[in-house]
């Protein structure tokens, strides 16, 4: 079949057009921004159309020619979310009258009347779709346990956050999770229904628990003690939204909805559409563990835009080390040496490498990767609770000009991994956004030099970091 998939660069998205091009299916990704599916490792497998919700003309064109759409979108961020989703509903409902499915990712919903803003316009984006012409199964889920799932790593940071946690009364309301396979799985069997079914479907895994149980099991999976859980007797979402948002890296904008919905008991109350997935549902335990297994680094990012050819740029990358330093704050890398040393590392070594090649010792870092004239990636080889990379790039900008980017990696070792990492976050940011002006500056100053005649790096660039 011929898929258009909205939403292709969200998580579940990004996940669910691998699947359908491995199945067989050709596949359209309607996007608003191209860029950002270029980076998707398949963007060169699928079709691309640009365009907006907002926009019903675009999304008009962008159903011409398919036979099924996925809507995998729903806004999150304003005062007027459910006018938009409301309108941008309406615009699908009307430009797929002539496909032959529509897939819905919604939410569950609570047995009573009451319900949260955002869980009520989920809903009611799935009865417009559902009046709509085109045959449509609306699946309705609950936290979807994936390595990139925006409600399932709030849950990991707080699991990973500390032996107690105080959590909100509403934390012992129930759900059912569902790993993100099972998701897919039950996407992608929607494709196969006969053209009659036209309904909504609640999807989940087998296991029914509180929210503080779902911390605490991924605490478990994450090979840690099961936390004790404090309850406190308030229930104030947009506050605790906001103290959720200063202490851990997740937005208020997503968090929010999520402590909303935590109101309510969220469980399945139906059978999915085309029955469990083979070898049945995933208990959230080995989801958990799945989406640890699979949660990408830490990054600490650095992008400059620097006045000089990326040749130039990669000469002052690949001339870091040894004598010359990492042009950073004097003496912080000296002072982390030698601490390094106290626990039995290498410390601040200086063995800066003839030739960057895979397997070199490049000071207290060993080069992984090459891309000569472009990238280089090192891991750290000091000592601490977990793995960090540094990767360096000099990407063209034109003839004369050139980005910088510099970005640290860091993969933690459970919860003192994380420690770890929110503790020398300021330190680390201030390290190595000097590095990152420095080398920037050292290159626009070769590039002057080169120019004027002068040739040669500048020597008062030269730091002892």
């Amino acid at each position: 079949m011929h898929c258009l998939v909205i939403g292709a660069t969200g998580y579940v998205g990004s996940q669910l057009v691998p699947r359908l091009l491995d199945d067989g299916h050709t596949v359209r990704c309607f996007v608003r921004d191209p860029a950002k599916l270029a980076k998707q490792p398949w963007a060169d497998r699928v079709e691309a159309r640009q365009g907006d919700m907002s926009d019903p003309p675009s999304v008009d064109a962008a159903c011409v020619g398919v036979d099924a759409v996925f809507y995998l979108v729903h806004a999150m961020d304003g005062p007027d979310f459910v006018e938009r989703d409301r309108r941008a509903a309406a615009a699908l409902a009307a430009a797929a009258s002539d496909v032959r499915r529509v897939v819905y990712l919604g939410g569950l919903q609570p047995a009573g009347p009451r319900n949260s803003a955002h869980l009520a316009s989920r809903r009611e984006v799935g009865e417009i779709l559902l009046a709509g012409r085109a045959p449509t199964a609306v699946l309705q889920a609950g936290i979807v346990v994936g390595a990139g799932s925006a409600s399932f790593r709030m849950i990991r940071d707080l699991a990973v956050s500390g032996p107690v946690l105080m959590l909100p009364d509403r934390a012992w309301n129930h759900t059912q999770p569902i790993g993100i396979d099972d998701v897919l799985h039950h996407l992608t069997a929607c494709l196969a229904l006969p053209p009659e079914v036209n309904g909504v479907f609640d999807i989940g895994g087998p296991d029914v628990l509180t929210f503080g149980e779902l911390v605490a099991g991924c605490a478990v999976a994450a090979g840690l003690p099961r936390p004790v859980l404090v309850p406190l007797p308030v229930s104030a979402p947009r506050l605790t939204a906001r103290a959720l948002s200063a202490v851990l890296p997740v937005d208020r904008h997503l968090v929010g909805p999520l402590l909303e919905s935590m109101e309510h008991e969220l469980v399945c109350r139906g059978e999915p559409p085309a029955g469990p997935p083979p070898g049945g549902p995933t208990p959230y335990a080995e989801a958990a563990r799945r989406a640890l297994d699979a949660t990408p680094p830490i990054v600490g990012e650095h992008v400059k835009d620097v006045a000089a050819p990326a040749a130039v740029l990669w000469d002052v990358i690949t001339g870091l080390g040894g004598d010359t330093g990492w042009y950073t704050v004097p003496g912080a890398w000296a002072l982390r040496g030698g601490l390094d040393r106290l626990f039995g590392g290498v410390g601040a070594r200086r063995t800066r490498p003839e030739r960057i090649e895979p397997g070199v010792a490049w000071d207290w870092w060993r080069v992984e990767e090459v891309e000569p004239g472009a990238r280089v990636l090192l891991r750290a080889e000091t000592r601490m609770p977990g793995t960090a990379r540094l990767e360096l790039r000099a990407e063209p900008d034109g003839p004369r000009r050139s980005r910088y980017v510099q970005r640290v990696l860091f993969t933690p070792d459970g919860l003192a991994g994380r420690v770890y990492w929110y503790a020398q976050r300021p330190a680390h940011d201030l390290v190595f956004g000097v590095m990152a002006r420095t080398v920037a500056g050292v290159a626009a100053h070769r590039a002057r030099a080169t120019v004027n005649g002068l040739g040669g790096p500048p020597r008062s660039g030269r730091t002892s970091g």
